[in-house]
Protein backbone atom coordinates (compact mmCIF):
# COMPACT_ATOMS: atom_id res chain seq x y z
CA UNK A 1 0.00 0.00 0.00
CA UNK A 2 2.75 2.28 1.28
CA UNK A 3 4.21 1.65 -2.67
CA UNK A 4 0.86 2.20 -4.14
CA UNK A 5 0.66 6.01 -2.33
CA UNK A 6 4.35 6.90 -3.21
CA UNK A 7 3.85 5.79 -6.68
CA UNK A 8 1.26 7.66 -7.56
CA UNK A 9 2.74 10.78 -5.97
CA UNK A 10 1.16 11.09 -2.77
CA UNK A 11 3.17 10.14 -0.26
CA UNK A 12 6.83 11.54 -0.06
CA UNK A 13 10.28 9.05 -0.46
CA UNK A 14 11.23 10.69 3.34
CA UNK A 15 8.07 9.60 4.89
CA UNK A 16 7.52 6.47 2.93
CA UNK A 17 10.93 5.28 4.20
CA UNK A 18 10.09 6.27 7.85
CA UNK A 19 7.16 4.42 7.82
CA UNK A 20 8.49 1.48 5.86
CA UNK A 21 11.04 1.03 8.76
CA UNK A 22 8.68 1.12 11.21
CA UNK A 23 6.88 -1.49 9.71
CA UNK A 24 9.68 -3.45 9.37
CA UNK A 25 10.47 -3.33 13.05
CA UNK A 26 6.82 -4.01 14.24
CA UNK A 27 7.31 -7.21 11.60
CA UNK A 28 9.90 -8.25 13.10
CA UNK A 29 9.04 -7.74 16.77
CA UNK A 30 5.74 -9.53 16.24
CA UNK A 31 8.30 -12.67 14.66
CA UNK A 32 9.90 -12.41 18.05
CA UNK A 33 7.01 -13.30 19.85
CA UNK A 34 6.03 -15.80 17.91
CA UNK A 35 8.76 -17.33 18.02
CA UNK A 36 9.27 -17.40 21.81
CA UNK A 37 5.42 -18.18 22.08
CA UNK A 38 6.33 -21.73 19.89
CA UNK A 39 9.71 -22.06 22.16
CA UNK A 40 7.23 -21.87 25.19
CA UNK A 41 4.57 -24.09 23.37
CA UNK A 42 7.02 -26.97 22.41
CA UNK A 43 8.49 -26.36 26.32
CA UNK A 44 5.24 -27.28 27.69
CA UNK A 45 4.70 -30.57 25.21
CA UNK A 46 7.81 -32.17 26.39
CA UNK A 47 7.12 -31.61 30.09
CA UNK A 48 3.72 -33.10 29.39
CA UNK A 49 5.52 -36.39 27.82
CA UNK A 50 7.63 -36.64 31.21
CA UNK A 51 4.88 -36.02 32.94
CA UNK A 52 2.89 -39.23 30.69
CA UNK A 53 6.19 -40.90 31.19
CA UNK A 54 6.53 -40.37 35.06
CA UNK A 55 2.53 -41.73 35.28
CA UNK A 56 3.48 -44.98 33.54
CA UNK A 57 6.49 -45.47 35.08
CA UNK A 58 4.98 -45.31 38.52
CA UNK A 59 1.42 -46.92 37.55
CA UNK A 60 3.56 -50.36 36.87
CA UNK A 61 2.79 -50.96 40.87
CA UNK A 62 6.44 -52.66 41.54
CA UNK A 63 8.21 -50.83 44.28
CA UNK A 64 12.18 -50.50 43.77
CA UNK A 65 14.07 -52.02 46.71
CA UNK A 66 17.57 -50.02 45.88
CA UNK A 67 18.80 -46.81 44.27
CA UNK A 68 18.67 -47.26 40.33
CA UNK A 69 21.19 -44.01 39.18
CA UNK A 70 19.64 -44.89 35.48
CA UNK A 71 15.97 -44.66 36.53
CA UNK A 72 17.18 -41.53 38.88
CA UNK A 73 18.74 -39.63 35.89
CA UNK A 74 15.66 -40.32 33.51
CA UNK A 75 13.25 -38.50 35.73
CA UNK A 76 15.02 -36.08 37.31
CA UNK A 77 16.44 -32.72 35.75
CA UNK A 78 18.21 -31.22 38.88
CA UNK A 79 19.42 -31.54 42.29
CA UNK A 80 19.18 -27.54 44.36
CA UNK A 81 20.34 -28.14 47.73
CA UNK A 82 18.89 -25.61 49.53
CA UNK A 83 20.61 -26.37 53.15
CA UNK A 84 21.83 -28.78 55.04
CA UNK A 85 19.01 -30.22 55.84
CA UNK A 86 16.82 -29.60 53.10
CA UNK A 87 17.08 -30.37 49.36
CA UNK A 88 14.74 -30.13 45.87
CA UNK A 89 14.83 -32.40 42.91
CA UNK A 90 13.29 -30.85 39.82
CA UNK A 91 11.85 -33.23 37.56
CA UNK A 92 11.90 -33.46 33.77
CA UNK A 93 7.96 -33.17 33.57
CA UNK A 94 8.13 -29.87 35.82
CA UNK A 95 7.40 -30.77 39.14
CA UNK A 96 9.90 -29.52 41.58
CA UNK A 97 9.93 -32.10 45.40
CA UNK A 98 11.20 -30.11 48.39
CA UNK A 99 12.67 -33.03 50.84
CA UNK A 100 13.49 -32.96 54.20
CA UNK A 101 17.38 -35.00 55.27
CA UNK A 102 17.23 -36.99 58.02
CA UNK A 103 20.41 -36.96 60.38
CA UNK A 104 21.64 -40.36 61.13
Amino acid sequence: MLTNLMASGYLEPALFNKESNELAAEAETLRQEKDGLMRSVNGDMVKIEELQRLLRFTSKGTMMTEFDDETFLSFVERVTVMSRKEVVFELKCGLSLKERLVEP
